[in-house]
Order: C-alpha cells, then sequence, then structure tokens
C-alpha cells in the first residue's frame, strides 16, 4: 500500500492568480452565451419555417395563377371567330397598302 507520508510536498499545480475570485464570473459568462446559442438557433429555425412558409404560399399562387391565365387561352368557337375576324382586318388593311404603293 502507498504511504501518503513519503510523498514529496512539492506542488505539482499552478494556479494563476485570482483564479477563484473570478471562478463564478467566468461558469455565468459561459452559461449566458451558450443560452444566447440557443436562443439564435431557435431564432433562426423559427426564420426558415417563415421562409419556407412564405416561398410555398408563393410558389402555389403562381401556379394557380398560371392555371387561370392558361385557362382563358382557351379556344372556344366565339373566340375562335372573333380571332379569324381580326386577323381578317388586319390581312386586308395590309394588303390595301401594299396595292396602294405596287400601283
Amino acid at each position: 500500500m502507498l504511504d501518503l507520508d513519503q510523498l514529496s510536498k512539492e506542488e505539482r499545480y499552478n494556479i494563476p492568480e485570482g483564479y477563484f475570485e473570478h471562478l463564478t464570473d467566468n461558469v455565468m459568462d459561459t452559461i449566458h452565451k451558450e443560452e444566447r446559442k440557443r436562443r439564435n438557433l431557435w431564432m433562426s429555425s423559427i426564420a426558415a419555417v417563415c421562409l419556407v412558409m412564405i416561398c410555398s404560399v408563393l410558389f402555389i399562387n403562381l401556379r394557380n395563377q398560371d392555371k387561370k391565365d392558361q385557362g382563358t387561352l382557351v379556344e372556344t368557337p366565339q373566340t375562335a371567330n372573333k380571332l379569324d375576324d381580326q386577323l381578317i382586318e388586319y390581312y386586308s388593311a395590309e394588303l390595301t397598302e401594299i396595292d396602294y404603293y405596287n400601283f
């Protein structure tokens, strides 16, 4: 068994001056830093979720708007007749001008 009286009495560890006086302040600062990190992580998570929700809503709205726009371009007999009339008007006016310049 080890006899404690035979061990040397020299100090093996050096402690900086004022270490124990500032120990509680250092521990409390470390705790506050950890709390701030957790709070920042929480706020970042909330911001990321909000961003995803906003992007999703915008994407869905744009998609619905595209569907509405596509629905207005569906050709019905009435719109086809209007388009034909407009084309006939345009080209007859163009042909009249061409004939005017050629003769």
